[in-house]
């Protein structure tokens, strides 16, 4: 089913983005047919000097257009895990998971976390996470250039429960036994989250700058508990309601107007609630508002609302 809206909110816990399209529309729900594969011959002989010419421009082109392509998935990825953080608060621990073994495979490295997680989750079925995966750096504490490269490694924003101690020792000790009985393929290092309003930014800038290396192109940068709160995405009539009823008296903590090629002029504003408010909530006032004003409207209509 498709549908056409010019405003837009993103809801993700207390954190609320808002979106107003100022040129036109955006069509929702809309598949694009799959796009055919040019065939590309192989070229056997020499290219004259007119030619090169435009080999170097093409290829130069497409050069350009690879790195916008990949900022743009970096600054998707980094809102993704942004949203899906900020809606679920109960996350606050970092933990980070590291190979004793330099492990530069990345697809071994992600198997090996996934077993890690199954067996966490086997004895803690109150575990959730987000994992953002990174490599190491690729030189060394001695400035020599690794053969392989640098390990992979795992960020991790979780409710994995631990003791309440100070003393580092004791804390040293249980990260060792965890290891051992979970991790076991080498260190890993945790810690408390700090009090923050906008956790999925303060999670996202903890990370590294380079946590999308080359060799994470075209795979996952990041891995979720499937049992985690998902951000609520509201259009149109309903996202109006929403605005009018929860936002619009409240002071925006961040506002930006911005330029896309396919959405045109984007008024965009950025809003924290001063307590969440579960969406089942709202959709029953909504409705209850409904039966309010349209009280002769029978029963089956609403359940469709």
């Amino acid at each position: 089913m498709t549908e056409t809206y010019d405003f837009k909110i993103i809801k993700s816990g207390k954190e609320i983005e808002v979106y107003y399209y100022k040129d036109k529309e955006i069509l929702r729900g809309y598949k694009r047919r799959e796009r055919k594969q040019k065939n590309i011959n192989e070229f056997k002989g020499q290219l004259d000097f007119n030619e090169y010419k435009k080999e170097l421009k093409r290829l130069e082109e497409w050069e350009q257009s690879f790195m916008t392509k990949t900022k743009f998935s970096i600054s998707r990825t980094r809102t993704n895990i942004r949203r899906l953080a900020n809606a679920n608060p109960q996350l606050n621990k970092f933990l980070t998971l590291t190979f004793a073994q330099s492990t530069t495979e990345l697809e071994k490295a992600n198997y090996l976390f996934n077993q890690a997680m199954k067996r966490i989750i086997r004895q803690k079925n109150y575990f959730e996470y987000i994992a953002v995966v990174e490599f190491q750096k690729d030189v060394d504490y001695h400035g020599q250039i690794k053969e392989k490269g640098g390990s992979v490694h795992y960020h991790l924003l979780c409710n994995l429960q631990m003791p309440e101690t100070k003393n580092i020792k004791e804390l040293f000790d249980w990260e060792k036994w965890f290891a051992l009985r979970y991790w076991k393929y080498g260190f890993i290092k945790i810690k408390d989250v700090k009090p923050v309003s906008n956790l999925g930014a303060y999670f996202c800038k903890y990370l590294g700058k380079d946590m999308f290396d080359i060799r994470m192109f075209r795979k996952k940068k990041f891995f979720c508990s499937q049992k985690l709160k998902k951000p609520v995405e509201l259009t149109g009539d309903e996202a109006i309601n929403f605005y009018d009823r929860h936002i619009k008296d409240l002071t925006p903590i961040f506002v930006k107007t911005f330029f896309s090629e396919y959405a045109g002029t984007i008024d965009y504003s950025a809003y924290t609630l001063p307590e969440d408010i579960p969406l089942s909530l709202y959709i029953q006032n909504q409705r209850d508002d409904k039966r309010k004003t349209c009280f002769r409207i029978s029963e089956t209509v609403f359940k469709n609302i």
